[in-house]
């Protein structure tokens, strides 16, 4: 891809940094469960209490289309790649591809160019939003001993989470990834531990469905399987490529049991007073506070392998702009220079739950589900079966709905807060 992934098994022809390739089947879950796990799973009974138990259809609805759209995905890719050996002439790989250039494949230049946009954007939101996390959990846990508000605390967080993105390449995140997935099974350890010993309030009130604001879930759940722009760079950091729809596979059984549980129980245990972050529902005491210190690790982990794609992007164009640059400098400028960017909005509208569902609707859907099955329709035209034809197409209409009704119902409540703050 020209930016956001490599292939597998060939290197770059410019140099530019990024050393890709060399990454176990282990270490690819990691990563894609890195991807997956922390701030989308944690917000899960927030959703539902947007929701109701209906939320859980969503949940795993879009669970099941995610997992579809990122083998499609792959599908594309593999096209694409042999494509470009065909036209090279003499069967050599290019350098770069990746969900971009499936874009453009499937829709030309303006494909390329709509496919990019959106997802760098995204990734960029994301990372904003790791930046939000990290700032409100710090002064939840922390209080005003160190920084007068969260966007205080965003920035002492900065202190650790942007030299991540210094990491020569995804091998190494995926050590940063095996702690953010620890955290997060500590936390889940922590809400069956509340659930099972009745440390909660007694009767939270819950509903069947709350249909008026059950279109700010789609974002938040969407969300929780977010990682189609990231796919690419982690399928071409691995040493067996072709393994990676079955990463796949093992990424979304973990994910989607953790968030079906957490959600479950932290909507059973605190119903309409669930918050945000379901930490912050958790008894005061020293498990809260372990609680609180271990998510502390999530954005940090997650942090470097988000912003990958869109760094990769624009160190190599401006490889290609600027070839006798040192490739370590040009990298480091690259990566600090995106990473101050990201804080900087972070602190503009620090309001979690309603940033990760308005990212959610409008990005992560487009992102995760309408164009990876639209791109798999162009680019596999006139060879797939009746039954994979309609079930793409019922893909793009459930993405379509969700991201209208999302994003819609997302902005309404993210002005509505703001407004009030």
């Amino acid at each position: 891809m020209k930016g956001s992934a490599a292939s597998s098994d060939t290197a770059e022809t410019i140099d530019t940094g990024e050393v890709l390739g060399n990454a176990t089947f282990f270490q690819a879950v990691m990563n894609v469960l890195n991807i997956l796990t922390g701030v989308g799973l944690l917000s899960i009974p927030f959703a539902l209490r947007q929701a109701g138990w209906a939320g859980l259809g969503i949940l795993w609805l879009l669970g099941i289309v995610t997992n579809y759209t990122g083998k499609a995905l792959v599908e594309c890719h593999d096209v694409v790649l042999q494509r470009a050996k065909a036209e090279s002439g003499n069967g050599a790989a290019p350098p770069m591809i990746g969900y971009e250039d499936i874009g453009g494949a499937a829709f030309g230049a303006i494909g390329h160019t709509i496919v990019s946009s959106v997802m760098y954007v995204e990734l960029l939101g994301t990372c904003a939003l790791l930046f939000i996390l990290e700032g409100d959990n710090l002064f939840q846990l922390l209080g005003t001993k160190l920084a007068g508000s969260s966007g205080g605390y965003m920035v002492l967080a900065a202190l650790v989470m942007v030299p991540t993105v210094w990491l020569p390449d995804l091998k190494s995140l995926s050590y940063l990834g095996f702690a953010g997935i620890t955290a997060t099974s500590t936390v889940t350890a922590a809400v069956a531990y509340t659930l099972l010993t009745g440390g909660f309030p007694a009767g939270a009130v819950t509903s069947v469905g709350n249909w008026a604001t059950m279109p700010l879930v789609f974002g938040i759940m969407a969300f929780v399987y977010s990682g189609h722009g990231v796919f690419p760079s982690v399928r071409a950091s691995m040493k067996r490529p072709e393994q990676f729809p079955k990463v796949l596979d093992v990424a979304y059984l973990v994910v989607g049991g953790l968030c079906t549980f957490i959600g479950a129980a932290g909507y059973y245990m605190y119903g309409n007073a669930a918050l945000d972050v379901i930490t912050f529902n958790l008894p005061k005491g020293l498990l809260a506070t372990l609680c609180a210190s271990l998510i502390l690790v999530n954005p940090v982990a997650k942090f470097a392998i988000t912003l990958d794609p869109v760094a990769v992007a624009a160190n190599t164009s401006l490889a290609t702009v600027t070839p006798g640059a040192p490739a370590g400098v040009r990298r480091f400028a690259v990566r600090t220079l995106m990473a101050a960017g990201c804080l900087a909005a972070a602190r503009f509208v620090p309001f979690l739950a309603y940033v990760m569902s308005l990212i959610g609707s409008f990005l992560t859907i487009s992102v995760s589900v309408i164009f990876p099955a639209a791109c798999h329709l162009s680019i596999f035209r006139g060879k797939l079966s009746r039954r994979r034809l309609l079930w793409n197409y019922a893909v793009v209409g459930i993405g379509v709905v969700c991201a209208l009704s999302g994003t819609a119902a997302s902005l309404r409540a993210l002005l509505q807060s703001t407004a009030t703050a």
